[in-house]
Parts: C-alpha cells; structure tokens; sequence
C-alpha cells in the first residue's frame, strides 16, 4: 500500500452525549464536538456528518493533534487533497508533522491506494480488510511505544460518494470489529445533510447499528436553537414541551448524540409527517443564524 512520507513502513435511536462534555486539563476548542474528538478514547466510534471542508479540517485535525498531546499513535487514511489540507492545520495547532512521522507516531496511508486492495466484487472483503488493518495498526503501535492507537479514514465516504452504499456500511461494520478486536478510537466523516429527510429515514439508523457517536453538524448550540424554534413553529408552545419530555424519554441505545439531534430522530420514528415539517424549517433556521 502507498504511504505517505514512507509512515506506515516506521512505525437504538440514541442518547444524549454525554461523553461529549467531558473535560480536559487542556481546552480543545468551545465545542463539544471539538473535546469529543481530542480525548477520543478506545472502542469510540465516532460518525461526522459534514459538507464543507474546512468543517472536516477542523474535526479531522482535533483528532489528530488530540493524539499526538496525548502521546498516542495516530492513522490517517485520507486522499491526497485532503491531506494536503490537513497539513498545514495540524501544524497550526503546534504538530510537527514531520517529527511525528519520523517518530512513528503518526502514520499516513493513501485511501485511494488501499482501498481497493480489499475490494472484491465492489464489496468489501472482511478479512483480507481486517488483516491489511490489522498490520497498520501493529506498525502504528510501534513495538509498544503508542499502545494506545487512533484511526481516521475516508474510504467509507469515498464508497459513499460512488454511489455504493452497502460497500459503505459494510465497511463501517468491519471498522466497528476493528475497534473491539484491537481496543483503537476509530473516526470517519461523511458529505452527509443532517437536514435531509431521506439521511434521517434510511442513513442514520444504519450508522447507529455500528457507530458509538455522531456529530451532525458543527454548531450544537445553533442546532438547539432552531429544532427548539422549528418545533415551537409547527405544534404550538404547549405541544412542543409535552413533546420535547416524551420524545426525549425515549432516546435510549448506544449511538450518542447532541439533545436536539436525539429529539429530530425521535420524532421521526413516533411523527413522521410532524418531523418532516421541523427538520425542513429546523434547516432554514440553522442556516439564518449561521449567516448573521
């Protein structure tokens, strides 16, 4: 497989995240995502759902930089585009790319060139993938320098954007094994609309049979705002209290999440035509309050 800079060869609904408010004797930026994704530890599995570049940057980097200041390995499995664009954030953070390559503790693996090297079929083959992993993360670990290890990779969003969404979510699955059986943080990111009912029907109930978190989008308290005013909107002030304690009540599982993301898929699964309505209006609002 390509490596970049040569790295590899040297070394349920859900429920409300809790884990994203941990704290850390360093701040890692004012949202909880940002925290969530510094401190990320062992079995994590951590869903973004992004469509700019500079809001994947953002969350990619923390990830790293969060590794890197805590002393564990890292793999990165991302195109050359956007490694190129990771670079020279990391470095802005206080990384020294360079010296973390050189010292094995930050290994970086081209998506494009490893991907197929377990595709067969235009489906994922579990164990060829799970040994070529297996011996990234063997490197990565380096003799037992960084016992504690991290992956972030792109190649189920890449499997995503062709179109193939069960070679997408069969991937995810592998990395959800991947997780258990080598005690690592996983973390991918999907062009994904939040605000796109077919995302909330069909997406994100698969990604919570394999996902320990998600981060929907990257403002939760703007995202609080406007599912709290979109649901006054459409069911009135009264209705919207009743429905906000009983819809939340329900929101059990593994698949953490920001309160208001648990209360749109909630409301999805028990309303369907009233959260159609909400997250229509939810994704004007969201968008308003970005632009003032």
């Amino acid at each position: 497989m390509q490596n970049y800079d040569n790295t590899a060869a040297k070394g349920g609904i859900g429920t409300l995240c809790a884990h994203c408010h941990k704290t850390h004797e360093h701040q890692h930026g004012d949202e909880p995502w940002a925290r969530l994704l510094a401190d990320a530890e062992p079995r994590d599995h951590i869903v973004q759902l992004y469509q700019d570049q500079e809001f994947l940057n953002r969350a990619v980097c923390r990830f790293a930089a969060g590794a890197i200041e805590n002393g564990e390995g890292v793999i990165l499995v991302p195109t050359a585009a956007h490694w190129d664009a990771f670079r020279p954030r990391m470095e802005s953070l206080g990384v020294n790319v360079k010296a973390a390559q050189e010292r094995g503790q930050l290994t970086v693996v081209d998506a494009d060139t490893l991907l197929p090297q377990f595709m067969s079929h235009a489906m994922p083959d579990a164990p060829v993938f799970l040994g070529l992993a297996a011996d990234v993360i063997a490197n990565a670990r380096g003799d037992g320098q960084y016992p504690k290890v991290r992956w972030w990779g792109e190649m189920v969003n890449i499997l995503w954007e062709q179109g193939n969404a069960a070679a997408s979510m069969s991937l995810e699955d592998q990395f959800d094994r991947l997780a258990h059986d080598h005690d690592i943080a996983i973390f991918c990111s999907f062009v994904m609309d939040n605000f796109d009912g077919e995302v909330h029907t069909r997406m994100l109930p698969r990604l919570g049979e394999n996902h320990s978190h998600l981060i929907p989008v990257e403002d939760y308290a703007r995202l609080e705002t406007a599912v709290s005013e979109a649901l006054r909107e459409i069911v009135g002030a009264d209705e919207a209290r009743v429905l906000e304690s009983r819809l939340l009540s329900t929101s059990t599982g593994r698949f953490h999440m920001p309160r208001p993301q648990a209360l749109l898929l909630a409301l999805r699964s028990m309303l369907p035509e009233v959260a159609e309505a909400v997250l229509r209006r939810s994704r004007s609002l969201y968008a308003e309050s970005g632009a003032r």
